[in-house]
């Protein structure tokens, strides 16, 4: 939809007049770290909390109101698209009057995530706004070089504009949103990294391991990260045993654009560290390794030959 469009499906009586910033017309991008670890839910059921994370270096918690819920990875599309958004009106000397400030249609965001209005299009998307402003994370987590002490939400405030239909439905018109201090930082930092097309497409823990292999394969070709570790990452509050029977078939499925995924099982890890001189005991489902890889450099003959990732690593 072009802007000129944009501008004249706004241009009805309202009490606020909204200068647009959409359409996007670039990549959908996200800062790195976003992309590294799980702070959005992975189910549509409306949760007070997500399983806290810990690695030794890295303390994200995150919470919200009973009644709101955690951001969700569907809600998480409104930002990605808020990010993209800025950045690009910065990169191009346009930047919102008021740093973070967005005004957009949501006919363009829906654009850009392959969604369609549908009946129940405004409380779906008040919904979704509700969640990120509702939603308070804590971290040691740094963006654009600058950290900070207590809680943030996604967003800051928001509003949607609508109009009732002759049925007395509201019809989304466009919103406004303005970003908190830390994902503006994020969207204006140095570790943005693009997305596929195909990203909104997939499904929740799909799209997780899509962002992990993008945010730690920069230069090389594979890496691989233990079982645990990577369920911590991908946001399951599955027990281990569940989680690695789910990943089985989304492995299978081979939806992942660009890179391929798979777990390196029991026989195969004892085989690989005998031929190394290893002694070994039972071996635990948590250490069992997961190679990433790039599809069009081919996957790696030996799993062992390529680097562990532990913390954010990029390889």
């Amino acid at each position: 939809m072009s802007q000129t469009t944009n501008a004249e499906l706004l241009d009805r009586p309202l009490q606020l007049a909204l200068r647009l910033d959409s359409p996007l017309t670039g990549d959908v991008q996200n800062d790195r770290h976003m992309m590294v670890y799980s702070l959005f839910g992975l189910s549509k059921d409306k949760a007070e909390s997500l399983p806290t994370y810990d690695d030794g270096k890295v303390r994200i918690e995150v919470r919200a109101p009973k009644n709101v819920g955690v951001a969700t990875i569907w809600d998480k599309a409104v930002l990605l698209y808020a990010i993209s958004l800025l950045r690009e009106k910065m990169e191009s000397g346009k930047g919102p009057a008021k740093l973070g400030e967005l005004h957009f249609t949501t006919s363009d965001l829906q654009r850009i995530v392959g969604k369609t209005a549908g009946g129940s299009a405004y409380d779906k998307i008040e919904g979704a706004l509700e969640r990120l402003q509702g939603t308070q994370i804590k971290t040691n987590l740094e963006t654009g070089g600058e950290g900070e002490s207590g809680a943030f939400s996604w967003i800051s405030d928001y509003k949607l504009l609508y109009q009732r239909k002759k049925d007395g439905e509201r019809a989304v018109r466009g919103l406004k949103l303005t970003l908190s201090g830390w994902v503006t930082r994020a969207a204006l930092g140095h570790n943005l990294l693009s997305y596929d097309d195909q990203y909104f497409a997939l499904k929740p823990v799909e799209k997780r391991l899509y962002e992990i292999a993008r945010a730690h394969l920069a230069r090389g070709h594979a890496f691989w990260m233990a079982l645990e570790p990577l369920r911590k990452r991908v946001g399951s509050d599955n027990d281990l045993r569940k989680f690695k029977n789910a990943l089985g078939p989304v492995l299978a499925a081979d939806r992942i654009p660009g890179y391929g995924v798979r777990i390196v099982e029991t026989a195969e890890y004892k085989e690989t560290m005998k031929a190394r001189g290893a002694v070994l005991g039972r071996v635990l489902n948590a250490d069992l390794p997961v190679l990433f890889w790039k599809k069009d450099q081919g996957q790696p003959e030996n799993w062992i030959d390529v680097p562990k990732v532990e913390y954010d690593e990029t390889v």
